[in-house]
This record gives structure tokens, sequence and C-alpha cells, in this order.
């Protein structure tokens, strides 16, 4: 997860203000102190409004660091501060459900909160552009590295047309144009021939050969270049690391005087989970360059802290295991090591194949757990299932729901507030304008006709009620969604 380093950044500017001297501390990379501060502010603030922020903030620091046990409460705190109404309460809920998905690598319910927030009506410039880095960072960590760069494209889009809404855009672009530059690496990096046996990167790049568009890192001078531009200590040190990175995989042993250097600068600065996965790319790059003892010596670090990680948690680390073994003459071991994370990299494709197939990119119901359940607490979440299955349903009530689920419709209602932003009956009417949206998506054609039986069929009889509904959810009627869909 190289998108570590950057979440700190895009968090604190999705912010509505932070005054400078925090921001300082941040952009210089001192991210242990900053959190330390943030947490001192964060439970000394009176206003609420201003607090939510800063409890959310917090969070986020927490989340990268680790500490998910805290970042929970954390959330939990920031949610009740709330006062704004009900919209900023289900935009935050699905925006910390995200990241706290993300960071636990479950990836699909990640993608499916932050795809719902670059698509939200209405929502503040700077969370959609913070959605859509969530949605890069999902489709990297997926292996989609096209995708990936289509999404740090449409943030540049939103940065240029979103100028006048957007403060420390200057900030935005740094971070967009580093990204750009950090995928160019990591995609030269698993491009090597070296590592054609790492399979769940190779089976998107066998796919994608010359059809990316993406940045080419080419000998290094884009690297440089950046560093022209680029400002940020936190980001500039980065950028020495990525080229220190792509020259150790080009056969330059010394590259990693600098690269361990990096390190020290890492522990320094408290960012401990980062200094794995940036292990994990010295170990790839030592094996592409030729010195496998190099990422033997690097990964012995990490042993324990990857014995009981979740399947994408341990990809990197067998793979470059398993190479270093074989190297070593020890097949028998390579062997075992490369089963594993075949194994684990299956796994894991599958994860890519389920996020892609996203419910509400598909109008297909969903059986895993999504964005909207992963925000309820386990008894409602039985509510909102009996919801999805009883959509199509025109007299579906709430007191029905909270029958079915032994709960009175106060405790029904409050739940779904506090944890949603939304009630009941709300949702229920979003998963109906969702529906009938993705059929009149879909390859059928549809008149004018068609629409009011397609709404019939999810359990909305009246046109005057679709009408309101799906232009207050889309922002356009649903005969304008024919029009674009030219149907």
């Amino acid at each position: 997860m190289f998108s570590i380093i950057y979440f700190p950044l895009a968090s604190a500017l999705a912010l509505p203000s932070l005054p400078n001297g925090l921001w300082d501390i941040l952009r210089e990379g001192h991210v242990s102190s900053f959190a330390y501060q943030m947490s001192r502010i964060a439970e000394s603030l009176d206003d609420e409004l201003h607090a939510a922020s800063w409890w959310q903030l917090r969070a986020d620091l927490q989340v990268a660091l680790g500490c998910h046990a805290n970042a929970e409460e954390s959330y939990r705190t920031s949610q009740k501060m709330i006062r704004t109404g009900k919209h900023d309460v289900h935009v935050a809920s699905t925006r910390n459900t995200g990241w706290q998905a993300f960071f636990r690598y479950r990836f699909a319910t990640a993608m499916a909160c932050f795809s719902r927030l670059t698509d939200e009506h209405g929502i503040d410039p700077r969370r959609r552009l913070e959605a859509m880095f969530g949605v890069m960072c999902v489709q990297f960590q997926l292996g989609n590295l096209r995708a990936s760069e289509h999404a740090l494209q449409m943030m540049l889009s939103t940065l240029e047309t979103s100028i006048a809404e957007i403060e420390s855009t200057d900030d935005w672009f740094e971070i967009v144009h580093t990204l750009q530059a950090d995928i160019a690496v990591q995609r030269a990096l698993r491009s090597r021939p070296q590592l054609s046996d790492h399979v769940y990167w190779r089976s998107e790049i066998s796919r994608e050969l010359g059809l990316s568009n993406g940045t080419d890192v080419g000998d290094g001078r884009l690297l440089t270049a950046l560093l022209a531009t680029v400002k940020s200590p936190i980001l500039r040190s980065r950028i020495h690391y990525l080229t220190a990175l792509h020259k150790l995989a080009g056969g330059e042993h010394k590259a990693m005087n600098d690269l361990t250097a990096h390190l020290r600068w890492a522990t320094v600065n408290g960012l401990v989970p980062y200094q794995k996965f940036a292990r994990e790319e010295i170990a790839l790059a030592s094996i592409a360059g030729g010195a496998p003892h190099i990422a033997e010596i690097v990964l012995s670090a990490l042993s324990a802290e990857n014995r009981h990680a979740p399947d994408h948690g341990q990809l990197e680390y067998l793979y470059c295991l398993a190479k270093t073994r074989q190297a070593e003459g020890r097949h028998y071991d390579a062997m075992l090591l490369y089963s594993r994370y075949a194994l684990s990299a299956m796994q894991c494709l599958r994860e890519s194949s389920r996020a892609v197939s996203y419910l509400y990119r598909t109008g297909q119901r969903e059986e895993v757990l999504d964005d909207v359940a992963a925000r309820l607490p386990a008894k409602y979440r039985r509510a909102y299932r009996y919801i999805l299955e009883n959509l199509e349903r025109s007299d579906l009530s709430v007191k029905e729901i909270a029958i079915e689920i032994g709960v009175t419709i106060r405790a029904l209602q409050n739940v779904f507030k506090s944890c949603l932003g939304a009630t009941p009956r709300d949702v229920i009417r979003q998963r109906r304008m969702e529906r009938i949206r993705a059929e009149l998506q879909g390859e059928e054609k549809h008149s004018e006709e068609g629409v009011q039986q397609a709404a019939s069929r999810w359990g909305v009889r009246h046109r005057s009620s679709l009408a309101m509904d799906y232009k207050n959810q889309y922002n356009e009627v649903p005969s304008e969604t024919l029009k674009r869909s030219g149907r």
C-alpha cells in the first residue's frame, strides 16, 4: 500500500480548514508529531462543528497507522458531532467506512463506498476529489493499473474545473503528479522480466501491453523533472525513494544506500506501517535487479507481522520470499512458498473481480457486504437485507421492517440516522432509484412507458414520486438518463 504515505495529505486537504502550522508539520513528513497534535486539539475543542472534522482526521491517522480499534471509536465520535444535516452524516459515514475497509483489505466494500461518493449529488468538491483518490488506491491494490491511472486523470480534470471551489489546489496537483510518477515506477518494476511469474500483476500487465496511456518513467528523467516542481518535503522524499527504487530494479545496487536512508526516515517520522510496504517494494526491485540476497535481508524484518496478515497483506511478501529461496537453491521451500503465493493471488483476483462488478455499476444484487451494510451494526444489517429482499413491494413499510428484526420503529430510525445519515424510508427510496437507473442504463431499449414499467417493478407506483425522487438523487429526470444513454 504505497498510498499510505499520501493518505494523510489527502485527508487533511479535504477538510474545510487546517492551521498552516499543522499543515507544515504534515508536509514535512512528521506524521507521528502531527497525529499527537491532532489528538490534543480534537479532545480540547468545544466547537462541535469543527471538532467533528478534527476527530475524523485523528481517526484517519489512526487507521493509517494500524490502530483500527481506536480509529473506529474516533470515527464514531466524529459522526455523532455532525449537526449540519442527514446528507453530511451520510457522506461522512460512507467515507469513513471506505477508508476503514481499505486499510483492512476489504477492497470490494471500499470500492463501493468511494464509487458512491464520486457519484453523490451535492457533495463538497474536496470530498469528491478525496473519493476519487480512494478509487485510485483500491484499483491499484486490485492490480488494475490502467484503472488507477484513469482515476488520477479524473482527479486532474476535477481540479482543473473546480479551482475556484477547492483550496490548496497546488498541493493537490503535487499529490496527483507524484502519484502518476509513482504508478509509472510501480508498472516499470512489475514489468521486469525477472518478475514474469508474479501472476497477480502479470495478469493485468499482459492484457494491457501497448494499451496504457499512463506516464512512462523512462530512464528516470521524469522523476528528476518532478523534483524541480514538487515542494512538499514528504512527497520529495517519496520521489527520491522512487528514483533509488528504479535504479535498484535496473541493477544499480548502490541505490540501496538511499533506500536504507529512506527506511530510517520513515522510522524517525513514525511511519511504521509504511515501512512494511516500502520493504516489499525494495525486495521486488532487488529481485528484478539481480540481487535476491538484498531482498532476503530487507524481508527479514517482516516475518512476524506477515504471519497472520490477510491474503492481500501477504501477497508481495510470499512472492519475494519464494524468489529468494529459489535463488539460494532451496527449491522445495521455494515451491511451498510459491504455492501459498499462488493461492493468495487467486483469492485476491476473485476479490478484484467482485469489486469491478460492484452492485451500483451493474444493477445486479450483491451478496457480499456492501457499503451500506458495512456501516450498520450486525443486528440492523438484517433490516437492510430485508429491505433489499422486498424492494419491489410498494407496500413495504418501516413498521414491518422493525417488526422483522424485533426493534421499535424509533430504534430503527435512530440507528439508521446515526450510522447512515438516512432514515429507513430514505434507504428504500435510494435503492429503488438505483435499480431503476440501472435498468435505464442497461442494454434493453426503453420508452417513456418503459420507464414507468421499470419503476413499477421496483415498487414505485406514482409518476410524480418517480420524477421527484429520481431528480433529487441524480440531478436529472429519467427521460434525461434515457437520452444520455442513447435509448
